[in-house]
């Protein structure tokens, strides 16, 4: 096929017989097929759309997150045929019905080449998730239930966090509780992988932290108990988890800290500076028994400290460089202290455009734990 004018015959029979709903466009992304399921899944019949662009009003697609994606830099089926490369998995979006409200369907794009190799246009196929999206949001609700964390009023103490999930549900895990009148526990923790199962093991640590609350205020007898049992998990499903454990003195400033594979807790300081916080300590799960070491440090009145999972190291731009630890800082210093909820959002969406995908390839979770000046 050298041109995508039309079809032939025997390819509208075939992608007609799917029982997922496809289309097919130039590469204007001017529709030049629609079968049959697609018409029952979202009510436009082929007269609705042949020979209009997919993003003429027509299914404007959003991501799970709200955002627009029938622009051309967000178009996963644009950026399928501008770069040549079909999807490497699946995409979860929400595409418009005719007669209104939204219908949840899983995206898979490529493009279509002739003879000589060159992009001519480009195929969608997508499936209705509708039963399966019930079950996920249910399991979401729970899931932002069990991690959600209301400290009491503290007027020497800022508190933020922001959890943006890969998929409908994620496998991070946080907690943030006051000990006693003066000290806090802060943990955070980055489940291997994404999606159904990583949110299952993330489920299964916060059973553990209720288990084990009562060794909060030791980041390392806390981390060790939690090593030892989550072991038992990981001997057949090499399942693994990276985290780290503040325990903070509000009065003083004076924390104590144990980490186990999880990148470096950064003390963001007045003036622009900054301090990074490591220790060494191997991921939890991995070996059944281990002694994770325990270390000091100081928040200053003013300063905020930040823990976040490698979702916010591991972006990639358009030409391939990774952000890194530097790429971070360099964002976070645009931010004012103390670090609170706005500006984590801020943080988000400098990372976002930072990427060159649609959105994060992995769960990204931020806690932001802040010692205010004179207790304002």
């Amino acid at each position: 096929m050298n041109t995508m004018e039309e079809l032939s015959e025997g390819a509208k029979s075939i992608l007609d017989s799917l029982a997922d709903g496809a289309y097919v466009t130039d590469t204007n992304r001017r529709i030049l097929f629609w079968n049959r399921a697609a018409e029952e899944m979202l009510g436009w019949n082929k007269g609705d759309v042949l020979g209009r662009c997919c993003g003429d009003n027509i299914l404007i697609h959003v991501d799970k997150d709200g955002h627009q994606l029938c622009l051309e830099e967000s178009c996963p089926l644009h950026r399928s045929i501008v770069t040549g490369r079909p999807s490497e998995e699946p995409v979860l979006l929400f595409a418009q019905h005719k007669e209104g409200g939204r219908v949840p369907v899983e995206v898979t794009v490529a493009p279509i080449l002739d003879e000589s190799g060159e992009e001519i246009g480009g195929i969608e196929l997508f499936r209705d998730m509708t039963l399966l999206m019930r079950d996920l949001m249910k399991a979401r609700m729970i899931q932002e239930h069990a991690l959600e964390c209301r400290l009491e009023d503290d007027p020497r103490v800022g508190f933020a966090t922001l959890q943006v999930s890969h998929g409908i549900v994620g496998g991070d895990f946080y907690r943030a509780v006051r000990l006693n009148a003066d000290e806090y526990a802060l943990m955070i923790a980055d489940v291997m992988g994404h999606g159904i199962a990583s949110a299952l093991y993330c489920m299964q640590m916060r059973a553990l932290w209720d288990e084990l609350e009562e060794l909060a205020g030791d980041p390392g007898a806390l981390m060790t108990a939690m090593n030892s049992r989550l072991h038992r998990l990981a001997q057949r499903d090499l399942y693994f988890a990276t985290a780290a454990v503040v325990v903070l003195n509000v009065s003083t400033g004076m924390f104590r800290y144990a980490m186990a594979g999880h990148p470096p807790i950064l003390i963001l300081c007045v003036g622009g500076g900054f301090r990074r916080l490591t220790a060494p300590g191997m991921a939890l799960g991995l070996i059944g028994s281990i002694k994770f070491e325990i270390r000091e440090g100081q928040l200053l009145e003013g300063e905020s400290l930040l823990m976040y999972t490698d979702g916010a190291l591991e972006l990639i731009d358009e030409s391939g460089c990774q952000l890194g630890m530097e790429g971070l800082l360099e964002i976070c210093r645009k931010e004012g202290l103390p670090l609170k909820l706005a500006g984590l959002r801020r943080i988000e969406e400098r990372l976002l455009t930072y990427s060159d995908g649609l959105r994060f390839q992995d769960d990204l979770t931020m806690l932001a734990f802040s010692r205010l000046l004179g207790g304002e």
